[in-house]
């Protein structure tokens, strides 16, 4: 079963191997994963919002301003230098904050590190300088097709709090949102969730009831979540609703 792209999968198999591995144990703590493979710092402020990160980055010298009023958020990823800090609600609920962190993750990863790394590896330690902001890029960097895709200066995502779990389900089912399913492979690997998870049983609601709940009390995945995971799963391995029950 394909869950993700190559480069995807690429990214996160290269981040478990930065991580010393991939843990078999479940509910999987990726925040301390996190902090041993890539140059990142976790920080929990409660109620988190655009402009509370903007005070935080403030008081300490490194001013930022988001472009875009404030509104609350779930997760934040702020990114520069080839180091980064995700921002996470801290008065979440556990599982929550275990996706956000995931989620924020893989933007980072795929978004922000993978061009980076590519740039350098293309033009040379010198496009380091370009990519932090400290010289604009000569006319032979501008017109190479690589560099119009790299994050310049500081990189950020924003995972709101309003954007959540009502659109999840469709987004993950028409493979938009490629940080929702590496976040969720990071996390609550398909092969594991299916190999935990009575997938034979029928009628569709009992193979869902039984994989949402491996998916929360095993995995760690809020509840929203783990239904529209479950259900993605499920319709990708030709085991999700027949046609008679999609009609009731």
């Amino acid at each position: 079963m394909i869950w993700l792209d190559n480069t995807s999968q690429d990214a996160v198999d290269r981040f478990w191997r930065r991580a010393g591995g991939e843990p078999r144990k479940f509910p999987r703590n990726i925040e301390t994963a996190l902090l041993a493979a890539l140059p990142v710092a976790i920080i929990h402020l409660p109620n988190l919002g655009i402009n509370m990160v903007e005070r935080w980055l403030t008081k300490r010298n490194a001013s930022y301003r988001f472009p875009c009023p404030d509104r609350s958020l779930r997760g934040c990823l702020v990114a520069f230098a080839g180091k980064a800090l995700i921002f996470v609600d801290g008065t979440d609920s556990e599982d929550e904050r275990r996706f956000t962190v995931a989620h924020e993750a893989a933007h980072l990863l795929c978004d922000y590190l993978r061009p980076r790394q590519q740039a350098i590896a293309t033009f040379g330690a010198n496009i380091v300088e370009v990519l932090d902001g400290e010289r604009p890029p000569t006319a032979a960097e501008r017109l190479h097709a690589l560099l119009g895709s790299v994050p310049i200066g500081v990189h950020a995502s924003l995972l709101d709090r309003a954007s959540g779990q009502v659109e999840l389900a469709d987004t993950i089912a028409r493979c938009e949102n490629r940080a929702d399913r590496m976040a969720l492979a990071l996390i609550a690997p398909p092969k594991a969730v299916m190999t935990a998870s009575d997938i034979s049983v029928r009628p569709f609601t009992r193979r869902a009831t039984s994989m949402i709940d491996q998916l929360v009390s095993t995995f760690g995945l809020p509840a929203a979540v783990a239904k529209a995971y479950c259900s993605a799963l499920l319709t990708t391995i030709g085991k999700g609703p027949s046609w008679a029950e999609s009609l009731r």
